[in-house]
Parts: structure tokens; sequence; C-alpha cells
């Protein structure tokens, strides 16, 4: 059953429970909470589920001012996986003509997740450039790390997410996949009005020990939230 049809179905049942509660008509009330009843058996729903799928999620944008290298843009790709958020690439035209074509990021989520996402991507893409600053002196060697890590991380990302989707089972995973489920699809439902191209970065790198030690990095990289994140510069 698609999400918005579960969506308006659970909206009715609410509805009606709260005509059910506390009405003083004996008639109404079980009028209204046999329908409900009968609603849920009928879509193979339960309550759980309603209160879950009844909530909306005030979807917004924060526009960022950061030229994505495509190391980058791994990283965000793997902290938007882990809280559920997107991002869409816009142009900025820069340069004494505003000639030069520039691709930054927009995030899309509510406020909230957002702010999180900023935090935790901030922290991520310092503490890898810090370390491949201080192990290496060439450029090549830094890139060839920093994709290294930026990969792994997305790698870890994906993973999280597959196990979150195993615990669905029981009634925290439930739980955990419903609220994914929803903003997930409140996020799109968002970014697919706006037309967007496609956007392909650069992937490549130059130096296989460098990588695979920005690997090893991205591997012990902690995913949570930093507890003093640098705040990436932020456009309204």
């Amino acid at each position: 059953m698609q999400d918005s049809k579960v969506s308006n179905i659970s909206k009715r049942v609410k509805k009606l429970l709260a005509l059910a509660d506390g009405n003083q008509n004996e008639h109404e009330r079980d009028a209204a909470m046999k329908l409900a009843m009968e609603l849920l058996s009928k879509h193979n729903l339960d309550l759980a589920s309603v209160n879950s799928l009844a909530q909306t999620h005030d979807v917004v944008e924060f526009a960022v001012v950061l030229k994505l290298e495509p190391w980058l843009r791994s990283v965000l790709h793997a902290v938007c996986k882990l809280y559920y958020t997107e991002f869409f690439m816009r142009s900025i035209y820069k340069g004494y003509y505003r000639d030069r074509k520039e691709w930054h990021p927009t995030f899309v989520g509510t406020e909230e997740n957002i702010n999180v996402t900023m935090e935790v991507a901030a922290w991520l893409i310092n503490s890898i450039r810090l370390e491949s600053n201080c192990l290496f002196s060439e450029q090549y060697e830094r890139r060839s790390f920093r994709l290294g890590a930026a990969h792994r991380l997305y790698e870890r990302a994906c993973a999280l997410i597959h196990e979150e989707k195993n615990l669905g089972q029981s009634s925290k995973g439930n739980e955990l996949m419903v609220l994914r489920n929803q903003l997930e699809s409140a996020n799109h439902e968002h970014i697919s009005h706006k037309k967007l191209g496609s956007f392909q970065p650069r992937g490549s790198y130059h130096d296989g020990d460098a990588y695979g030690m920005g690997e090893s990095f991205g591997d012990s990289v902690n995913l949570g939230r930093s507890s003093k994140p640098k705040a990436i510069t932020m456009r309204g």
C-alpha cells in the first residue's frame, strides 16, 4: 500500500478514535469505535502504526556555501543517509563577470535533522581533512586518503541502515523504519517538484596506499554526533 494512502487511512482512524474518546453518546461512541476497528482490520494496520503514520513532518531547505570535491559529496551522502535528510546541488555563478559556475549543496529535511546532519558532516569533514594533512604533504596523496575515508564512511552508513531494516521485526525496529519511511517520503516529495538534473562528480584517486589508509581511518571514525562540531557556513 502506498505511504500516502496509508497516511490518509491513519488520519481517518485517529479522527474516529477522537470522536469515540469521551463521547457521552453511547451509540455514537460505539459506532465510531467500530468503524475505526473495521478500517484497521481491512487495511491490516494496528494502533501503533496509526499513531506513527498519522504524523506529519515539516520539510525545509538549508542552502550552504560549500564547494564540493568528490570526497565531500560522499561524506554528505553518508551523513544524510544516517540522519533522515537529503541534499541536492544548486549552481552559483561567481567571478567578476559572473561566468564561473560552481555547485553547492542544499539540504532537505526537518529542521532538527538538518541541524544534526550539518554538525556531524562538519565534524567528519574537518577530521578527515586534518588527518590527511598530518599524514601527507602531497596533494594527490591527501586527495586519495580523503576519498578512501569518505567512501568507507558511505559503506558503513549503508550497512547501518541495512541493520536497522533487519531490526524491523522488533517493536523498536519497526518504529524506526516507520519513522525513516515517513521522513524519506516527505523529503522525496519535496525534491520531486524541483525537476533537478543529474550531477556526476569525479571519484578517481591516484595513490592506492593513501586510499587504503583513508579506508582504515573511515573504519575508526565514530559516526555519532560530535561534542564540539565546527559549523559549516550557512546561507538562508
